[in-house]
């Protein structure tokens, strides 16, 4: 398993269109159906670091499962604790899509990177958010089929189905012409379970650093 992390954006997970047909989830528009998010992935992994490739920024992880996973990331991934080959980690990857209506006059959505470092009972803690974002315009509607046609801030074109009577009465909303911002945040957060600092237990933590 590989996963691609130029600016922390996971490469292996679907892209917005597809995302937006994972809508087909559990998604919970607002009471005035102008706004809808959904969980599209929330794993948890107990690995073993390999290797670290400082140059390359790539980090070489070992489940006990024997399976391997590759993280690469970028230069705005920093202010992290620094991982060792040996070092016993607990990770998390948690993925979100949502999408709502676009302010009249609002200028284009920008994508930015977070990251945070602090202590979890003593033991190392870092903190990678990517907060991927694109505006679309929709193309066309069908409501007997549930699907929407739509072009991105790039000119590409998507074509989504949505499954899901949730995503099928926020689909009613729309109308030709409207404008939608999406935002794809993907995280990921580690604890080094092999390190202890117990002097940090309690110590506030480090302020974000945002990209």
């Amino acid at each position: 398993m590989r996963i691609h992390a130029p600016r922390f954006s996971f490469r292996a997970l679907a892209l917005v269109a597809t995302g937006l047909c994972a809508f087909a989830g559990a998604v919970q528009p607002s009471a005035a159906q102008a706004q809808a998010s959904v969980l599209l992935k929330h794993q948890h992994a107990s690995a073993v670091v390999e290797t670290v490739d400082r140059e390359a920024r790539e980090v070489l992880l070992r489940e006990g499962n024997g399976h391997l996973i590759t993280i690469e990331y970028g230069t705005g991934v920093s202010d992290l604790p620094h991982l060792h080959s040996g070092d016993r980690l607990e990770i998390s990857f948690v993925e979100t899509l949502g999408a709502q209506m676009a302010p009249p006059g609002s200028p284009m959505p920008e994508s930015t990177l977070t990251t945070a470092r602090g202590f979890a009972l003593g033991h190392p803690r870092g903190v990678i958010a990517a907060f991927n974002r694109e505006r679309a315009t929709i193309q066309s509607i069908n409501l007997k089929t549930h699907s929407v046609a739509f072009v991105t801030d790039d000119g590409a074109l998507h074509v989504a189905a949505l499954r899901t009577k949730a995503m099928q009465d926020f689909l009613a909303t729309l109308k030709v012409g409207d404008v939608v911002d999406m935002t794809r945040m993907e995280a990921i957060s580690y604890v080094i379970t092999n390190v202890t600092q117990p002097s940090a237990v309690g110590a506030p933590q480090a302020p974000a650093s945002t990209h």
